[in-house]
C-alpha cells in the first residue's frame, strides 16, 4: 500500500479560510445553506478544486458542487465528500473536514501522479444541515431521487423564495432536477469523513472511527391529561397535575433507554397548559425522539415505554395519548467497507472503533444507490453544532490518510 501523507498545513489553512465565509449577524460560526456566505464558501471550494487539485468542476441540477477527475477507463466514479452548510451558532468542522479532506487527497494523488482507473468525484453537497426551507440533505435527496418537482414549488423561506428558485441561485437547474440522479451503476462506492460529533473517540483516545451504519429515529407525540383547578386549594393528594405526570412520563423514558444497550431517547419539547403560575396544569404536550442502529430495539423501545405510561396513569389518574412512528430507519453501511477501514488502519498501525453515527448524513441516501461508507474523526469534548466545536488538524490529516487508502484499495479492487 503506497503511503499518501496529507499536508497538514494546507488542511489547517483550507478549514481556517472556510470559517472566515461566515455571517456577521450571527453567533459562532454561521454558514446558513442558501445564504451569500454559503455561495462563496462554495466559490472558494471550486477555485480549491480546479487551481490546486486540476479537477473539472461543475454543479449538478440540484445545486451539489462536484470536482471530477478522470480515471483510465470510464468505469463507475468513486465518490468523495461531505457539506460546508452550518447550523445557527455552528463550527468549523462539520461536512467542512470532509470536503477539505477529499480535495487534500486529491492534491496528493496529482502530486504523486498517483494514477487511477475509475473516475473520482469530490462532492460538495447542497444544504446537508436543516434549511430555510424546513428541509435537510436537499442535494443529497436529489441525487437519489427523492426531491420532487412539487417540494421545488412548494417549499418557501421566510422571504418568500421557493426552494427551486434556491437552488437556481446556487447554480442548480432545478427544471432539469432529475438530471441530478444518480443511479448504481454509475457509482462505485461513497466515502464521506465526518468529525464525530460526539465523545466516545475523543473520551477513549481512539483516531478512527469504522461507521458501521447511522441510527434509525422514531418520533412521537404525548400528551397527558390532568384536571386544571386552583393552585391554592386543592389538597396535593387530591390533584390530576398534568405537569406532574409528565415529569413522571420524561423520567420513564429515560429509565427505558438506560436499560437497553444501543439505544438513546429524549424529550425535547414540552407544552403546558395553560401555563399560569396559579393553576394546576390541565395538559402537557410532550415530543420524543429514539435513535438506535437496530429496528428492532426501537419497537422494543416503545413496548416497555407504553408499560411504563400505563403505570403513570394509574398512580397520577390522568390520560395519556402515545402517537409514535418510524421517521427514519437504521442505514447500515456495507460491510466490505467497514471492514476495509479496520484493514487500512491495521496496515497504517492506527487504532480504531467500530460504531454507529447518532447523527445523520448525506451519506443517508447515497447508500440506497451505492455501497457507502465513513470514517470518524474525534471531536474534542463531543462538541459539535456550537462555536467551540474542534478537531485537531493532525486527526483530520489522518482521517484523510485512511481516505486516500480506502480509495485506492478500492479503484483496483471494486466494491463487490
Amino acid at each position: 500500500m503506497k503511503k499518501i501523507t496529507p499536508d497538514v498545513e494546507r488542511v489547517r489553512r483550507d478549514i481556517l479560510r472556510m470559517s472566515e465565509f461566515v455571517s456577521s449577524e450571527e453567533p459562532g460560526y454561521t454558514r446558513i445553506s442558501f445564504s451569500k456566505e454559503d455561495r462563496e464558501a462554495r466559490e472558494f471550494v471550486a477555485h480549491l478544486m480546479k487551481e490546486e487539485a486540476n479537477l473539472s468542476v461543475r454543479i449538478d441540477a440540484a445545486g451539489n458542487l462536484i470536482g471530477s477527475r478522470r480515471g483510465e477507463s470510464q468505469k463507475p466514479a468513486i465518490l468523495v465528500g461531505s457539506h460546508i452548510d452550518t447550523v445557527r451558532g455552528g463550527g468549523r468542522f462539520d461536512g467542512v473536514s470532509g470536503v477539505i479532506a477529499a480535495i487534500e487527497i486529491v492534491r496528493r494523488f496529482e502530486e504523486e501522479k498517483t494514477p487511477m482507473i475509475h473516475p473520482l468525484e469530490v462532492i460538495v453537497f447542497l444544504a446537508e444541515e436543516p434549511s430555510p426551507f424546513g428541509i435537510s440533505t436537499v442535494g443529497s435527496r436529489a441525487m437519489t431521487g427523492k426531491l420532487s418537482e412539487d417540494l421545488l414549488t412548494s417549499l418557501k423561506d421566510g422571504q418568500g423564495r421557493t426552494l427551486g428558485g434556491a437552488i437556481e441561485w446556487m447554480g442548480g437547474k432545478p427544471s432539469r432536477i432529475g438530471e441530478a440522479k444518480r443511479s448504481p451503476a454509475e457509482v462505485l462506492a461513497f466515502l464521506e469523513l465526518h468529525i464525530e460529533q460526539g465523545p466516545i473517540l475523543y473520551s477513549r483516545g481512539i483516531p478512527i472511527g469504522a461507521v458501521t451504519g447511522i441510527v434509525g429515529i422514531s418520533r412521537g407525540r404525548i400528551e397527558v391529561v390532568g384536571r386544571m383547578d386552583h393552585a391554592g386549594t386543592i389538597p396535593m393528594e387530591a390533584r390530576k397535575d398534568a405537569l406532574v405526570a409528565g415529569s413522571e412520563v420524561v423520567l420513564a423514558l429515560e429509565k427505558v433507554c438506560r436499560e437497553l444497550e444501543g439505544v438513546v431517547g429524549t424529550i425535547g419539547k414540552v407544552e403546558v397548559f395553560p401555563n399560569s403560575l396559579n393553576v394546576i396544569p390541565s395538559r402537557v404536550n410532550l415530543g420524543m425522539e429514539v435513535r438506535s442502529l437496530s429496528e428492532a430495539l426501537l419497537h422494543e423501545t416503545e413496548s416497555l415505554f407504553r408499560k411504563e405510561l400505563d403505570r403513570v396513569v394509574q398512580k397520577r389518574g390522568v390520560e395519556i395519548h402515545f402517537d409514535s412512528a418510524i421517521s427514519s430507519k437504521p442505514v447500515l453501511f456495507h460491510p466490505r467497507l467497514v471492514e476495509q477501514v479496520a484493514r487500512v488502519c491495521g496496515s497504517l498501525g492506527i487504532s480504531y472503533l467500530e460504531m454507529p453515527s447518532g447523527a445523520g448524513h448525506d451519506a443517508n441516501h447515497l447508500a440506497e444507490v451505492a455501497p457507502t461508507g465513513m470514517i470518524f474523526v474525534p471531536s474534542k469534548d463531543g462538541r459539535s453544532h456550537c462555536p467551540e466545536e474542534w478537531t485537531e488538524f493532525e486527526q483530520v490529516c489522518l482521517g484523510a490518510e485512511v481516505l486516500a487508502n480506502m480509495v485506492t484499495s478500492l479503484d483496483k479492487e471494486g466494491a463487490d
